[in-house]
């Protein structure tokens, strides 16, 4: 899928100059303190250096420094695992003394993956050893989570359970999946809670797995419960999963997955009819439609059929889908199908359909607050005005695409909220002195900001917002203005939106998008979903910069800019990356009739795709109405809150209320025509 920019999670490593600058401004004392902590007892220090030394002696290349042998051991036990590789440069990845317990964590994690080790009673001891010294940090909990994993997979339940109930990140499904066997080990009812859980997996995990294939074998789960799974592997579109479900419900499903349309050659109401309908309807809506009639389904099986083919018909904005929404409207499926077709609702701005399928949604998805304004819009075209009013109010006061637009219908326009008092030096101290923050800073010194990111992260969960601003506060003025960022982001009732929408590079921002005609709130808003302010921001695809250029994008912007010469390691250059950015983006904008919505979706995906979704509307729509169909989940994203940050910014900027239904406009039916715009 080509496009303008890239379709991936984006990396951003700081530079060293950043870093140099980091370190001056106070990280060596944050480091002291980090290292200052309390020491264990001669005899469990004894012990734990003994187990170690028995699981893994290790050896160090005299030629390589610390901090290049500590990022050769994280590729060696996260990105490549391999405990021999990995041994190589642990002793010396040890003498970056802020990061040591990663390197006692990844040897661990190494060997509680390895199952020539389960049943070693020296590794739990070593797992427990490492727990009592790093029990509050994010180290010891991840590696709670891996020896979980390992635990589970031992089918060790009540060391399980111990090891769960100090368990902080709660983030791993796997994890959840072996908590509930233990659980029905103990004669615990926890089959709706199961089931419930592997309805959400897109694919079954080894744990996951083991927990269906347990309860189906042990009759917790019946077979209605399996055939509801087997639905929701469909509406996932995941051949693994299907294949684990059909086993335990006697089904053979290759033919249906691999050859489907073979199989519905001879269709004659079979499951497995269903599951190969589904994998045609993914490809070819209309065509499979026409098969629906002569499979022999029955009533549940057809309802289904007729929700699979319209959310795989709102995916390619086919008119057929607000009709067979229509048809689906008794189908047994997850919110992941009532999305699509609630976008289809929308695009045919039929508010009494969107009713009843929000109305489907599970009571967590109606909470939502994207299907919490729609819903609300619903109430409203049916004339239950104080009803919408109501809902809208749930939602009026939260500050996102969603909230901004609620708010807009209640008659109050964009604004920031009050300034909070400015952090107290004694708040700020224990941003400085917080251990987890300055082992952040050295990940990002290394370049590893995924893991700096975690470790920051993981220092907000319990903060309040006064500690929230403060930490906030102590990143702007190290320039981790990510950071800054994210972390203002999280505050509930005191907010700072100076820090939340910072704005740096502003004398060289504004003549940027000044001398192309651009609001530099527009700018701001995009470059904050861009790339948070690292300007060295680099995606997976290639992208680089404050404005994620790509580098074929670049070459084209600078020979229509007649830049002679130019390399792609320009664009961590603040002018060009500027320069070129607002060159594309107005470029894009003229090329889409000067509409900031289009053209930011157009930023994201390229020029090409918003001008066929526009042309496939049956009518002129609102602009968050259009917003919501786009088909492509992260420029649906991207597009929303790029242009609640403009409004944002715009209130900032100006001081006075904006309107972000106003930039939204509106849009219409266009025949898409060709355009050499990349």
């Amino acid at each position: 899928m080509s496009s303008h920019r890239r379709h991936g999670r984006v990396a951003h490593p700081i530079g060293l100059a950043l870093s140099r600058m980091i370190l001056g401004l106070g990280l060596l004392g944050s480091m002291a303190a980090c290292q200052a902590a309390p020491a264990k007892t001669p005899a469990s220090a004894a012990r734990l250096a003994s187990v170690q030394e028995r699981l893994a002696p290790s050896r160090v290349p005299e030629s390589l420094s610390a901090d290049d042998a500590f990022a050769q051991a994280r590729r060696y036990a996260m990105a490549e695992p391999n405990a021999e590789r990995f041994e190589l440069f642990a002793e010396r990845a040890s003498d970056v003394a802020i990061l040591k317990p990663y390197i006692q964590y990844w040897r661990l994690r190494l060997r509680l993956a390895d199952r020539r080790f389960d049943g070693d009673p020296s590794l739990d001891q070593a797992a427990e050893l490492f727990l009592d010294k790093e029990a509050t940090t994010i180290a010891g909990d991840m590696l709670r989570r891996d020896w979980m994993l390992n635990l589970g997979r031992r089918g060790e339940w009540a060391r399980f359970t111990g090891v769960y109930s100090q368990w902080v990140l709660r983030d791993d499904t796997q994890v959840e999946c072996y908590r509930l066997l233990g659980a029905a080990s103990r004669g615990e009812p926890v089959g709706p809670e199961a089931r419930a859980l592997l309805l959400k997996q897109a694919s079954l995990s080894d744990g996951c797995n083991q927990l269906l294939e347990t309860f189906a074998g042990n009759g917790l789960f019946t077979r209605n419960d399996l055939t509801a799974l087997l639905r929701g592997a469909m509406e996932f579109n995941s051949p693994s999963s299907l294949r684990r479900i059909g086993a335990l419900l006697d089904l053979d499903l290759d033919r249906a997955i691999n050859r489907p349309a073979l199989q519905l050659a001879s269709a004659s109401g079979r499951p497995e009819d269903l599951v190969a309908f589904t994998r045609l309807a993914r490809q070819d809506p209309r065509a499979t439609a026409a098969r629906l009639d002569g499979l022999g389904l029955n009533a549940s099986d057809t309802a289904f059929a007729w929700s699979q083919l319209a959310s795989a018909s709102m995916r390619k904005l086919e008119p057929e889908a607000l009709d067979w929404s229509r048809r689906a409207l008794r189908a047994d499926a997850t919110d992941e199908t009532w999305a699509w077709l609630a976008r289809a609702a929308l695009r045919g701005q039929d508010w009494k359909t969107l009713g009843a399928v929000i109305a489907r949604m599970s009571p967590e998805g109606q909470a939502e607050p994207t299907w919490v304004y729609w819903q609300a819009r619903a109430l409203r075209e049916a004339g239950r005005n104080s009803d919408a009013d109501a809902l809208m109010r749930t939602i009026a006061d939260q500050h996102h695409f969603y909230g901004q637009l609620a708010a807009e219908s209640l008659g109050q326009l964009t604004t920031s909220p009050p300034r909070a008092a400015p952090p107290s030096p004694p708040e700020m101290a224990e941003a400085d002195n917080n251990p987890g923050f300055a082992r952040a800073l050295k990940f990002y010194e290394l370049g590893l900001r995924f893991e700096g990111n975690r470790e920051w992260n993981f220092q907000l969960r319990t903060m309040g917002d006064r500690q929230l601003l403060a930490a906030a506060d102590w990143a702007c003025r190290r320039q981790v203005l990510d950071r800054c960022v994210n972390t203002a982001d999280r505050t509930t009732l005191e907010h700072d939106f100076a820090l939340r929408y910072v704005s740096p590079f502003y004398r060289e921002l504004r003549p940027a998008a000044e001398e192309q005609g651009l609001d530099p709130a527009w700018v701001y808003g995009l470059i904050r979903q861009e790339s948070r302010f690292v300007m060295n921001a680099r995606s997976s695809a290639g992208a680089q910069g404050l404005m994620q250029m790509m580098p074929a994008t670049a070459r084209w912007v600078a020979r229509k800019l007649g830049v002679s010469g130019f390399r792609v390691e320009q664009l961590n250059e603040l002018d060009t990356n500027l320069r070129f950015g607002t060159f594309y983006l107005r470029t894009v904008y003229d090329d889409l009739d000067g509409s900031p919505l289009l053209a930011s979706a157009a930023y994201n995906a390229g020029p090409g795709r918003p001008r066929s979704w526009r042309a496939t509307l049956p009518a002129s729509v609102e602009g968050a109405v259009f917003a919501e169909i786009i088909p492509f989940n992260e420029t649906r994203d991207y597009v929303k809150k790029v242009l609640s940050n403009t409004t944002y910014y715009s209130t900032l900027f100006t001081g006075k209320p904006q309107s972000l239904t106003e930039r939204l406009g509106s849009v219409g039916p266009r025949i898409d025509t060709p355009t050499d715009t990349p």
